[in-house]
């Protein structure tokens, strides 16, 4: 997706900074601004089904809200604070999130990645990210606070799976754990010390999801923004392993100090489980990665109790698989 760049900053060397960031992913620059009176509408009001980010600061001097309302749908406008000290890494960020907006976003506004924040995702064909973000945050549970997010907009079921309506509002599955179904990334009712799990289910196409207005791919791209962490989970599927191979070729473009764990799940005990395992282990290279035995009948017992995995069967593998995530996590947080 290629994106016009057009630059407005008060600052040259905070000018040159952007420039050079951006323009190493796929973005284009249209015109260098000098000063308000350089504008022209016409940057903004020609027919082009092209994106158009406009990088400017509240000292250049122009009118940002009027250029707005005359520009189109593929207009954008980031409003850096050019006082403070911005790094390559929040520069790429902060342009592909004022990409998803409608408005201008300010840096002031903007939600920096949160240390004790894990984002639940993966490939589609039904992993297993729901049950592994459950269960994963049942076990952390017990060595911290724990709030779990339901932010699957295509298919929230959490509540479902221990017996909760769905509700906007906290509900406590255990003194250490609570839940909490948004549809809305500003929904989120974190407490302070507080670890958050966010289940999004299937991850998107990263360089679609980056202009995507749509609420699921804006939420997306939300969240993958403010987690430190992210788990992205496949099952024993080729299509599975080419869309992991994508999204690890793709996640770096957005955030390269993202920490991506990768879980292969549902692991049958068939003949072809370590040609599979070696293919899964050279997409991801040296990233940390866990293997999740598939207990179909344990995890049937849960379901059907409204429990989680270590409420009916502690000692499985599944369950010991799960403890080593919960215990890796705790100790990253």
């Amino acid at each position: 997706m290629r994106v016009n760049l057009i630059t407005a900053l008060s600052s040259h060397q905070v000018e040159d900074q952007v420039i050079e960031v951006l323009l190493r992913h796929d973005f284009q620059l249209q015109r260098r601004l000098l000063s308000p009176l350089d504008f022209d509408t016409e940057l903004i009001t020609s027919p082009s089904t092209v994106r158009t980010l406009i990088i400017t600061d509240k000292d250049f001097g122009a009118n940002w809200r009027e250029i707005k309302r005359e520009g189109d749908e593929n207009l954008s406008i980031l409003i850096l604070d050019i006082a403070k000290r911005v790094s390559s890494d929040e520069i790429l960020e902060l342009s592909n999130q004022a990409l998803r907006g409608s408005d201008e976003v300010d840096l002031s506004s903007n939600v920096l990645r949160k240390d004790s924040w894990v984002l639940f995702t993966g490939s589609d064909g039904s992993p297993g990210i729901s049950t592994l973000a459950l269960n994963t945050a049942q076990e952390y549970s017990k060595l911290a606070q724990m709030l779990l997010i339901d932010g699957d907009l295509s298919h929230q079921s959490l509540s479902q799976m221990v017996g909760e309506r769905d509700s906007d509002m906290r509900s406590s599955l255990s003194s250490a754990l609570s839940l909490q179904s948004i549809s809305s990334f500003d929904e989120i009712d974190s407490k302070q010390g507080e670890s958050v799990f966010i289940d999004v289910g299937s991850a998107p196409t990263m360089n679609q999801a980056v202009s995507d207005r749509r609420v699921k791919g804006k939420f997306f791209m939300q969240a993958f923004s403010s987690c430190a962490h992210l788990i992205y989970v496949i099952h024993q599927d080729s299509r599975a392993l080419y869309q992991l191979e994508q999204f690890e070729e793709s996640y770096k473009k957005f955030s390269s100090e993202l920490n991506v764990i990768y879980l292969l799940n549902k692991e049958s005990s068939s003949s072809n489980r370590p040609l599979f395992r070696r293919s899964f282990r050279s997409k991801i290279e040296n990233k940390p990665h866990f293997f999740m035995p598939y207990e179909y009948a344990n995890l049937e017992r849960a379901r059907s109790r409204y429990a989680t995995l270590s409420e009916v069967n502690s000692r499985s593998s599944l369950s010991r698989a799960l403890r080593e995530l919960a215990l890796y996590l705790h100790e990253k947080i």
